[in-house]
């Protein structure tokens, strides 16, 4: 598990490295300095309005749309407010209504996924056993065994007592 978010911290911090390496060699330093701080605070304006409306919007009656788009207004925060271009980006991308729409069906499928790895069961009756079977990772080396365990208490029955 550690090694996989070290992988994924390593992927963000050479891709975001890139992203500045590439925004400092085509506008220059100063530019991409103002670029960054210009898109951080048009991130966070948009944010803080987003989350007004949310609001507003989950006081007037909870929907399986508002409650996704809950979630992806809460990652656009966060990712907002991560360093870096790229996340910025995609950040306001999350954070504007249009692709809050494209978003969610995405948003669906990610949380079935994620649902699976953890509660196979559940996932297979909700979606079904094909698609379930044909996305979980096999592993050759792993026995399963479905048993039903009995208890078995051996004692002599009881005599009968004739009077």
């Amino acid at each position: 598990m550690a090694s996989v978010v070290l992988r994924m911290f390593l992927v963000y911090v050479v891709v975001e490295t890139a992203a500045v390496a590439a925004l400092i060699w085509a506008i220059g330093f100063g530019w991409t300095t103002l670029l960054l701080l210009g898109a951080f605070l048009a991130g966070l304006a948009l944010s803080a309005r987003q989350v007004r409306s949310q609001f507003s919007r989950l006081r007037s009656g909870a929907s399986q749309a508002a409650l996704a788009d809950s979630g992806l207004i809460a990652a656009g925060t966060v990712l907002v407010a991560v360093p870096g271009p790229v996340t910025t980006v995609v950040g306001l991308l999350l954070l504007t209504p249009p692709t809050r729409t494209l978003g969610r069906p995405i948003l669906a499928s990610l949380a079935t996924v994620g649902l699976g790895r953890y509660t196979p069961l559940v996932t297979a009756a909700a979606v079904g056993r094909r698609w379930y079977t044909n996305r979980r990772a096999t592993d050759p080396q792993r026995d399963y065994i479905d048993a039903e365990v009995v208890d078995v208490i051996d004692a002599d029955p009881p005599a009968l007592s004739v009077g």
